[in-house]
């Protein structure tokens, strides 16, 4: 294990979050290796872990890129939930501890626990309800810290209904230079980071999806500000948001998220990698206040 992994998972247990969404701003920005890692020295502390995914991850190969992906890895004693035909070509043993009531076109969601250290492909219930319920399962079959693994455009799986923490992966593969993922990570930091409005403001509830035809429909005027459930509510793009800021209308939520740690990877499918000293450092200097991690190239902000 390296250091940033140990610190990684500091981050993650001094949060005394129970439920850790690890969103990914694109494919190939490294979301599930941080989250593997995490896995592994949650192992090495015998602390008891449960994971799911929103939806399917750990195939060996990306099904749009054709690119090799890193691999779902568990450790023994830790509780997965997934599609129960994953478990029949997984590496490892498991012992089966519940059937949930909802399944998803792989089979149906059950709760396992792995006898020894393997891969499987990792796929998830399909509604956020689920998740919720999913999540809840896991801990009561003994897991202390339940992991997520999802992505920005699937974040209703990261509401604060379900997670009580965050950890955002940033990388090259989400734009086509340093400069737009350094772009593109601000965005997503923002986003994670909606805060409740201001006790002056004018305030004007809205319920379910903010999407860009809702934000049409509500015509907002200036000075107003737009509160949602969560930032995993709002679907508006980068652009929208701005346009709002510009027009004098705030965005806010009735639930905060805990952005908890940022992890970097400097690498795209087909394109040469860039330094990965100066990305790590030029994403540290972008949000100073929260600890940022290079798993592979093994670079963290934290103090030792």
């Amino acid at each position: 294990m390296t250091q940033a992994s140990r610190h990684l998972a500091d981050a993650l247990l001094a949060s005394g979050a129970r439920c850790v969404a690890f969103l990914g701003l694109a494919k190939n920005v490294g979301k599930t290796t941080a989250l593997v890692a995490a896995l592994e020295e949650l192992y090495r502390r015998r602390y008891a872990a449960g994971v799911t995914s929103a939806g399917r991850d750990g195939e060996i190969v990306d099904t749009i890129t054709g690119e090799p992906k890193p691999r779902f890895r568990v450790w023994p004693g830790q509780w997965l939930a997934s599609a129960s035909s994953t478990f029949e070509s997984a590496s490892f043993a498991t012992d089966r501890v519940a059937a949930l009531p909802f399944s998803t076109r792989f089979g149906d969601v059950e709760i396992r626990r792995a006898d020894a250290e393997g891969e499987i492909e990792m796929i998830g219930p399909s509604t956020a309800s689920q998740m919720r319920e999913t999540a809840s399962a896991l801990q009561t079959a003994g897991a202390r810290i339940v992991l997520v693994d999802g992505a920005i455009g699937r974040r209703a799986f990261a509401g604060a209904k379900i997670a009580d923490g965050i950890v955002l992966s940033v990388g090259l593969a989400a734009a086509s230079d340093t400069a737009a993922a350094l772009s593109a990570a601000r965005s997503g930091v923002d986003l994670v980071r909606l805060d409740s409005p201001p006790p002056e403001a004018a305030v004007r509830p809205f319920e379910g999806a903010l999407t860009d035809l809702a934000l049409r429909a509500l015509a907002p005027r200036r000075g107003e500000t737009l509160v949602a459930e969560d930032f995993a509510s709002v679907f508006l793009s980068p652009d929208d948001r701005r346009q709002l800021r510009d027009a004098g209308v705030g965005l806010a939520v009735r639930r905060r998220a805990r952005l908890l740690a940022i992890t970097v990877n400097p690498t795209a499918p087909a394109r040469p990698p860039v330094d990965a000293a100066r990305f790590f450092a030029s994403v540290r200097a972008e949000f100073p206040d929260v600890p940022v991690f290079d798993l592979v190239a093994d670079l963290q902000s934290m103090d030792s």
